[in-house]
Formats: structure tokens, sequence, C-alpha cells
């Protein structure tokens, strides 16, 4: 209730946000970019968000062989679709959405939740092991090509952390792979140290068994089926270098602008770490705002330039729509077994 009651605030509020952006950067200039843009770059940016969530599925259908589930493809195309709606409308588009993943697959091939987890898990580590690979390229080429711009005095807040994010990322990336490769169990510890916390304790010590068990299953698979990790990891990056190619895309086909790799490389850089924490339902305002100001930045500040970057932000709440009511038809669809029963095979818990 108190979850339907947000989302009932917040989308207005969002709507709000985005009506009030193109208000500043005008209505009808905008809607003459979009016009402008004419079918193809919106198919286009489209065509790679489909990209990007048929690459992840198949990612996890990799990772789902060596423990012995076979999943429908199809079936790991919808819990993707899903669980990215369940990131857009969750405070970071990186995170939130796995449990209706895990609950979407278990419930559809009758399979135990804890197994479908420890996939979903591992998914997850290789997921950012890849995107910490692409970010810290990306922050590098953006550092060296415009180091006169980010670390003026003007934006040298944005500069450092762009750079410090970057570093502390690609460190957090070794010690997680390294967490892998020993067969460590680092969300066991943090919820050893959680556990602390005596209003914590009794339900933290009841989850501590079942994370352990997704966590084994996880560095399992890691350390004995390498070849499956490392084309999912391949996959992974395939996947951000769809997201990567999104402003290209439209931009060139649009026949406005052309964007170099440097651009891309910032525009990129900005954009995830805008979503890295998002107060309204993907990133709305937020992200707009800052891309607007990033193009602002790289010298594509003319109110002409402003509109074509708000149509093409528009482009991306179009298809950000699309998922999310994609997202909610498949949950609707398994309804409310999601959370009021166990698939097959699930085994009653121990006393």
């Amino acid at each position: 209730m108190r979850r339907a009651l947000g989302l009932a605030i917040l989308l207005p509020v969002t709507g709000l946000l985005l009506l009030g952006i193109v208000w500043v950067v005008g209505f009808e200039e905008t809607l003459r970019q979009v016009r402008r843009a004419g079918v193809w770059p919106f198919a286009a940016v489209g065509a790679l968000t489909l990209v990007f969530i048929a690459v992840q599925a198949t990612a996890w259908a990799l990772l789902s062989r060596p423990i012995g589930h076979r999943v429908s493809y199809l079936t790991l195309v919808g819990a993707t679709t899903v669980g990215q709606a369940g990131n857009m409308l969750t405070p970071s588009t990186y995170l939130g959405g796995e449990p209706l993943r895990v609950a979407y697959v278990g419930k559809m091939a009758s399979l135990p939740y804890h197994e479908v987890a420890g996939t979903v898990l591992l998914s997850k580590y290789l997921e950012f092991l890849s995107f910490m690979l692409m970010f810290g390229f990306s922050a590098a080429v953006a550092a060296v090509e415009y180091k006169s711009v980010l670390f003026s005095p003007a934006h040298m807040v944005g500069g450092v952390a762009i750079v410090g994010v970057a570093v502390l990322m690609l460190g957090f990336s070794g010690v997680l792979w390294l967490a892998l490769a020993q067969r460590r169990r680092p969300l066991s510890r943090l919820a050893r140290a959680l556990a602390w916390f005596r209003p914590l304790r009794r339900p933290i010590v009841r989850l501590r068994r079942r994370v352990a068990e997704m966590e084994d299953q996880a560095s399992r698979t890691f350390c004995e089926e390498g070849r499956t990790s490392f084309a999912a990891f391949g996959a992974m990056l395939v996947s951000h270098a769809a997201v990567f190619a999104k402003p290209l895309a439209f931009f060139l086909l649009g026949g406005s602008l052309r964007l170099r790799i440097g651009e891309l490389c910032l525009i990129f850089v900005a954009g995830q770490l805008l979503l890295a924490v998002q107060i309204t339902p993907s990133g709305v305002g937020m992200l707009d705002g800052g891309l607007i100001g990033t193009f602002a930045i790289l010298g594509h500040d003319s109110a002409d330039q402003a509109a074509m970057v708000m149509a093409y932000l528009l482009c991306l709440r179009l298809w950000d729509v699309v998922v999310v009511s994609a997202g909610a038809f498949l949950a609707a669809r398994v309804g409310a077994r999601f959370f009021t029963s166990k698939p097959a095979g699930y085994p009653e818990p121990k006393p």
C-alpha cells in the first residue's frame, strides 16, 4: 500500500518535472526537433533497448546451464524486462528489480527461488564487472580529451567526481573478482556485520544461510565454468555498449549532430552517474538536466542544440515507458502468485 501510494505521488511529480524541462528548453523548438529527427532515430534507440534486454537474457541463459536450469529464452527475456522495469521505478537504475526477476523465473519455470537467485547474483556480479570496464574506459577517455574543461575551476567538482568514482569502482571490481575466484562470501560478511544491530539480528540470522548458499552457487559457477562465465561477461559488455551507442545512433540518424568518441564517453559517464541515484523514476529531471548541462560543456549549448538534446531525452523517455508498460503487463500475467506461493521443488526451511 505504501509503495503504491508513493508511486501515485511520484509519477505525477516526475511528469511535471519533465514538462518543466521541456518548457525551459521551449515546447515549439523541442517539437520541431522531434519532427526533424523523424522516425528512424527513435526506432534505432528502441532497437538498442531491445538489444540490451536480449543480450542480458542471453547472459542469464548461459549462466543457467551449469546448474541444470532449462528455462526458455522468452521466459528469460520476460524476466529481464520485468527486472528492468523495476529498476526504473526504484532509487537506482542498477538495483531494485532483481527480486522480480527471481520471482518471475521461479514461478514460470517452477524452479527453487534460491537457485534462481544464485544465478541472478552471479549475473549482477558479471554485469557490474563489465560495466566498470566500460565506465573506466569512458572516464579515462573523457578525462584526457576534456581535461582543460573538466578540471577548470568551474567544473572541478564534476571532473574530480568522475575520476574518483572510476578509480574507486575499478578497485572494487578487482576486490569482487578476487572474492569470486577465492570463493569468499562478501554478502554473508555484510549480513554478519548488520546482525550486530539488535533490531535486525533475528531476520538477518535467518537470511544469512540463504545468502551463503547463493554466494556459494555463484562462486562455484564462476570458478568451475570459466568459459561460460567469460561468455556471460562478454555478453554483458555488449549490453553496455548498446547503452553507449544510443546517443550516437539518435544524432547520426537524425542528421543534426556528429558526436566524437570523447563526447560519447563523457555523455555515457555523466548519464550513468546521474542514474546511480535516481530520486524520480528513471531519473527524470536529474538525468535530463544533467545531460543538457553535459552537452553544454561540450559546446552544444545553442537553443537549437538544447532542443535537439531534449528531443533525444524524450526518445529515451518513450522507450522507458514502453519497457515499464511491458514489465507491468508481464508481471500482471503471473499475478499475485509471485508473492503468495512457492514454486515446485522449493525446500521447506530447516528448523
